[in-house]
């Protein structure tokens, strides 16, 4: 039996059965189960979804978004028959690989070592120039993944194409048939292997969506097993055909498929899983002895059935191994010798763990092959910064999707202004992460930007589109009927990876007063409310008119009606339009009390309408000191 430290169990594991017959609803769904704290991590389009749900949320879901029922245990597969095959495979492997009905392992044991795997990961051959992949769409202006760009890092929604060819005979003698029992058992090793790498970096938030082309193999005129590896195009090419894609390369075959299930699903990534039946095949290789591999990057791995030694049982180790090539994670296995200064991935990390050559790690890791590191759970720190997996500044988002976003608001064209309701309009983008080699590209989205006035409340800003959910927005706010006065506008925005960043300079709007005009001032108010500190420090901002030659030359504050008293500049000095100020009262006794601050321009106006601020003070919890007394000794 599987060890659950190679299955990536989740707490709280669910299987999710919806009457969805679209991805819009099957969506929805995915997004209310997460909305009840859930996190969803395989997807069976359209009727079936696999991961995690707290307890006792069933009854807020259910009836919601197509969901129909929801399980905790083994279900059977009969009763999703109407859903198709897929969802029958898909509940087949809840039961064998989530569920607890685990098969008896067979094949090698966890301490044993299979074959290398040897030579395993190459480079496409249709790579070509930055230049003439941008001027072909390659690299999208956007700073969103291109056409070439189908896995940079391990992070976020990935789309899987499994692809079983079937040889009908034409070309070559047929020597392998798939069987159904054959294609839920590669269904589920790679199923399996997928949830692996969830569970080894939760932050990555990995969900994948599955293509079914395994319930229904491919035709074939010839027969894969009995062939070299590099005869691979003959019937790549035809497979891809007979899913429509007829472009004359079969790696632009490949990559376009990639495409199309990137764009149908909506993920962030896509890859392609060619597996090869090899069950009649004395032993389990390609006629030039290649039995896994992939290519570093994408677009496809390709495996036999039996993968020499490691059996189909170790599938899934084996298709772990090979992901980390596909999302650039270089072998480790001292027969690939790849040394130890060699670097790969969005982050541009040294392959320091490999075993050929005197490397600072020497860690049990996936990237080394073999069947045990999988078992182990098994993923060195070089391995996982070549997927993306470093958090260089400990903020618990990783480094790939810790972007900045850039922020605009267009300032008001008449300011000071005798209008109290205003309306901005504004933008951001978020700007990718800076890859030290490969080109920047960001899979976050604005999901939130926020306004508030004078350090109040955060309030909700309008999407000019109508959603928040590409890497740049516009948007605007309209703010309530406003007091005359000053007022410090801020903006935030946040991204689907929970960055927030606020900008670094909003707007100063002032509120003429009909007496005062633009001399005002403001108070922050003052958190937390109520508060144990007896010497709270507020902040605040001033203004003058400078349409009478006036600055700020001084700002007064007075408490609960008493005498007025001088507030400090921000700055060291009154002596601008605009002046930010400070003060600490003395200690306050509990209760309530109102805070009030004037402006005192240059030309000796004094501000009428105050701005203010109340604070309740409370007693905090009483301290004691108790002195122990000190006893000597008194030795003879």
């Amino acid at each position: 039996m599987r060890p659950a430290s190679a299955q990536g169990s989740l707490t709280d594991q669910a299987l999710v059965i919806l009457d969805a017959t679209d991805g819009t609803t099957m969506q929805q769904a995915i997004e209310r189960i997460e909305a009840e704290g859930g996190r969803i991590v395989h997807v069976f389009p359209t009727h079936v979804l696999i991961g995690s749900l707290p307890q006792g949320h069933e009854t807020a879901l259910l009836g919601q978004a197509g969901i129909v029922s929801i399980h905790r245990s083994p279900l059977d597969p009969s009763a999703v028959a109407a859903e198709g095959q897929t969802a029958r495979q898909a509940v087949e492997i809840w039961n064998t690989v989530f569920a607890g009905q685990q098969p008896q392992q067979t094949g090698l044991s966890a301490q044993e070592v299979g074959e290398e795997l040897v030579n395993d990961v190459f480079y496409p051959p249709d790579l070509i120039g930055e230049v003439q992949m941008a001027a072909q769409g390659g690299i999208s202006a956007a700073s969103a993944p291109g056409y070439y760009q189908t896995s940079e890092f391990m992070i976020g929604r990935v789309a899987v194409g499994i692809v079983l060819p079937e040889s009908d005979g034409s070309l070559d003698p047929s020597t392998e048939d798939w069987t159904s029992q054959e294609q839920q058992k590669v269904f589920s090793e790679i199923v399996a292997a997928m949830n692996w790498w969830a569970a080894r970096e939760p932050r990555a938030n990995l969900i994948f969506y599955y293509d079914d082309h395994f319930t229904s193999p491919l035709n074939t005129g010839y027969e894969p097993i009995n062939r070299p590896h590099y005869d691979q195009g003959l019937w790549i090419g035809q497979v891809m055909a007979e899913l429509g894609y007829s472009a004359s390369s079969y790696f632009t075959r490949v990559r376009d498929y990639n495409n199309a299930l990137r764009n149908q699903y909506q993920t962030d990534w896509a890859f392609t899983i060619f597996v090869v039946d090899s069950s009649s095949d004395g032993d389990n290789k390609f006629s030039d002895g290649y039995f896994a591999y992939a290519y570093l990057g994408g677009p496809f791995m390709v495996m036999t059935y039996g993968n020499n030694g490691y059996g189909s049982s170790n599938m899934d180790a084996v298709t772990a191994h090979e992901m980390g090539h596909i999302f650039r994670a270089l072998d480790q296995y001292y027969s690939a010798h790849q040394t130890c200064t060699y670097r790969s991935g969005y982050l541009y990390v040294e392959n320091q763990n490999s075993q050929y050559g005197g490397c600072s790690s020497n860690e049990t890791s996936i990237m080394r092959g073999q069947v045990w590191p999988y078992w182990s759970g098994a993923v060195d720190y070089y391995a996982r910064g070549q997927v993306g997996w470093w958090d260089s500044d400990g903020d618990d988002i990783l480094d790939p999707v810790d972007t900045t976003l850039q922020i605009t608001l267009e300032p008001q064209a008449e300011n000071p202004t005798s209008e109290n309701v205003i309306t901005y309009l504004g933008s951001v983008e978020d700007i990718p992460y800076d890859s030290p080699t490969r080109p920047d590209v960001t899979i976050n989205t604005i999901t939130s930007v926020q306004y508030r006035l004078n350090g109040g409340q955060w309030q909700a800003a309008t999407p000019g589109d109508g959603a928040f959910d590409s890497a740049n927005e516009s948007y605007t706010f309209t703010t309530e009927s406003l007091a005359p006065g000053v007022y410090v506008v801020d903006v935030q925005a946040i991204n689907s990876a929970g960055g927030s960043q606020m900008l670094a300079e909003g707007d100063i709007l002032v509120i003429l007063d009909p007496v005062d005009g633009a001399l005002s001032s403001a108070l922050y108010p003052y958190s937390p409310d109520p508060t144990t500190d007896d010497t709270p420090t507020y902040t605040g901002l001033a203004t003058a008119d400078p349409t009478e030659g006036a600055t700020v030359a001084r700002v007064e504050y007075r408490v609960d009606g008493g005498q007025w008293q001088e507030a400090t500049a921000s700055d060291g000095a009154f002596d601008e339009t605009i002046e930010g100020f400070t003060f600490t009262p003395g200690p306050l006794p509990p209760g309530s009390h109102t805070f009030e601050v004037r402006a005192i321009d240059s030309n000796g106006k004094v501000e009428s309408s105050y701005g203010g601020d109340t604070l309740g003070v409370v007693e905090g919890p009483e301290t004691y000191t108790v002195a122990l007394p000190i006893i000597i000794a008194n030795r003879r």
